[in-house]
């Protein structure tokens, strides 16, 4: 195969690679424009959960990404924040109300397991044991698919407070991203020079 031949290709897959990233952003931004972009202290209040609500969810995402051995988890991320603001979004609006009657639900179970008043007081051990019986709820998928969005989505919707998620994969801060250039492409970098090695 030779240079040319290659390089089409190369031109192709990083387009590839534009395309799908220039899709995702675009989701994001769909999902989430409409979001508050300040970022609030936990225990301020909640624009759309109760309060009931909010301690049920905390303690549920608490155990879907705990905080163990000083790593953040959901807690610390604020991944609550992230979901009350994602029920005001036109998006989440089915989900809304399977979420409200699932957190429901794992206080009724609380109450019937150990005679707990809501799922928040219950132990570490009744809490996952509830969680088991309901792990293919579609409340189960949905929630635990906003607390791990919330961990990990930009700052400015109300997770990830102070870059924890992004800390925890290793991944730094950076408002645009330059992929490196390498042996096979150094001809593209500006202001290298067109001649052969």
């Amino acid at each position: 195969m030779t240079h040319r031949e290659l390089l089409p290709r190369r031109a192709f897959l990083i387009d590839a690679a534009r395309v799908a990233a220039a899709g995702w952003l675009t989701l994001e931004v769909q999902l989430l424009a409409a979001c508050a972009r300040d970022t609030s202290s936990r225990d301020t209040g909640f624009a759309h959960l109760t309060i009931a609500e909010g301690r049920t969810l905390r303690a549920f995402a608490a155990q879907i990404l705990p905080s163990d051995d000083g790593t953040p988890g959901a807690e610390e991320a604020g991944v609550v924040s992230f979901i009350d603001r994602a029920f005001g979004m036109p998006f989440f609006a089915d989900s809304v109300t399977v979420i409200r009657s699932g957190l429901a639900d794992l206080d009724a179970r609380a109450n019937v397991l150990g005679g707990r008043r809501d799922f928040a007081s219950a132990s570490s051990a009744d809490q996952i044991a509830i969680m088991r019986a309901i792990e293919t709820t579609p409340f189960f998928v949905t929630v635990r698919t906003l607390v791990v969005i919330g961990m990990f989505a930009d700052p400015s919707y109300g997770g990830n407070r102070d870059h924890v998620g992004w800390s925890l994969l290793g991944s730094e801060h950076r408002p645009s991203f330059t992929a490196p250039f390498g042996w096979y492409d150094t001809h593209l970098a500006p202001g290298a020079s067109t001649g052969t090695a």
